[in-house]
């Protein structure tokens, strides 16, 4: 639950401390795709397979169509790309440290939930061989 902890305080200072003024095309168009990588990862798992914990469900499936073919974790992309966006209306140092802490935490998050689906699922680690952790191809 941790890991939900900080990712929530990290998203909430990011947008609190939005300079608003200072955003610009490139954050609008980072807006734009965090919500459509966000939307696709919804439509792709189906809203009962959510779960904002590192925690699989009784009645988890394994998802591996639509967005989640070239991304395992879209819905982390999504975040890390809005927050980016938030991140460049403010150029203290302080933002860009806690963008750093938010990736690090869904990198953390990522892995415990990765090996929770190893776990359940044998076919996963071929499906991570194959795919994207954030960003396809990498």
């Amino acid at each position: 639950m941790i890991y939900v902890i900080v990712q929530v305080f990290c998203i909430i200072y990011l947008f609190v401390n939005t300079n608003v003024a200072s955003l610009n095309a490139l954050s609008n168009i980072l807006f734009i795709v965090a919500v459509m990588v966000g939307v696709a990862a919804v439509v792709s798992m189906k809203v009962d397979n959510i779960n904002i914990a590192p925690a699989l469900k009784e009645n988890h499936q394994l998802v591996t169509l639509g967005i989640y073919r070239w991304v395992r974790h879209p819905m982390y992309t999504s975040v890390l790309i809005f927050c980016f966006g938030l991140m460049l209306s403010n150029s203290h140092f302080i933002s860009q440290l806690i963008m750093l802490v938010l990736y690090i935490d869904l990198m953390l998050k990522a892995s415990l939930e990765e090996t929770l689906l190893e776990q359940r699922y044998p076919e996963y680690h071929n499906y991570q061989k194959n795919t994207g952790k954030f960003l396809p191809f990498l």
